[in-house]
């Protein structure tokens, strides 16, 4: 899987973002971990750590080891937490709901790489 590392993160960036924004909790992180573990032969040594993540969110930059690096737009990250929405989950710290679920309708780019990303979670698409 590409996008792990320190030289490449996106992936990594997205999921962390993710993480922040609760579209995913500890738990679909950790089955996150265990999908990419399943998934690759090869992986980089944070993977399996995040397998028992169980500290304060913002430790997990302690895990990966870097902070990864991936520029998301304000309208990205208001449909990051518009999967939130979807989910049922409040969000905190982030657009309303209604400017959530309209920037998701708007970039149904971040869906899919959500969905991609998470294939073992279902996401009714009511954007």
């Amino acid at each position: 899987m590409n996008g792990l590392t320190r030289e490449d993160s996106s992936t990594i960036a997205f999921v962390v973002n993710c993480y922040f924004s609760d579209a995913i909790n500890t738990d679909e992180l950790q089955q996150w971990a265990f999908w990419v573990m399943e998934s690759n032969e090869s992986y980089p040594d944070y993977i399996a750590e995040l397998l028992n993540f169980n500290t304060p969110r913002s430790h997990i930059y302690k895990v990966i080891g870097f902070s990864p690096s991936r520029s998301f737009t304000i309208r990205e990250d208001e449909a990051i937490c518009g999967i939130a929405c979807l989910r049922g989950r409040e969000v905190f710290d982030g657009p309303d709901k209604d400017q959530a679920l309209n920037s998701l309708h708007n970039d149904q780019e971040i869906l899919a790489e959500f969905q991609a990303t998470f294939p073992f979670i279902q996401v009714r698409n009511k954007v």
